[in-house]
């Protein structure tokens, strides 16, 4: 995409936002009838062997200075709002960076769907079989 060489892709927001950074030529957008949504998380597994410095690298990262500095790295936006007031006004501006509430709520995050999970991958064979 960056190289111009394509029309159109599936991406998430950071690569599509550091891309545009490449080639402003590009665009982003989530369409009218949604997407879905997508968080990282940091888990602890019950079998960790070092739980207290598992905390304190998590409370590390949590800092705003340092979710700040993460976002502004990587590209992605946070949910840290002392994070966000560290940022540039250009970088929280950004919709593809920072969506708005109206994206936001036009998606949805994906659920395990447990029995009905075979339906599902039946039916996308189906479809893209067609």
């Amino acid at each position: 995409m960056i190289a111009g060489s394509g029309a159109l892709a599936v991406t998430y927001s950071g690569d599509a936002y550091a891309a545009i950074i490449e080639n402003p030529d590009l665009a982003y957008c989530v369409p009218d009838e949604g997407s879905n949504i997508w968080f990282d998380n940091m888990v602890i597994p019950r079998s960790s062997k070092n739980k207290d410095a598992a905390y304190l690298f998590i409370d590390y990262l949590l800092r705003a200075e340092v979710a700040a500095a993460n976002a502004d790295y990587i590209g992605y936006s946070t949910p840290n709002a002392a994070a966000m007031e560290l940022l540039d006004a250009e970088m929280v501006d950004d919709e593809v960076f920072n969506p708005g509430q109206d994206v936001i709520a036009r998606c949805t995050a994906f659920v395990d769907l447990g029995e009905y999970e075979k339906l599902y991958h039946e039916a996308w064979t189906r479809l893209k079989a067609d």
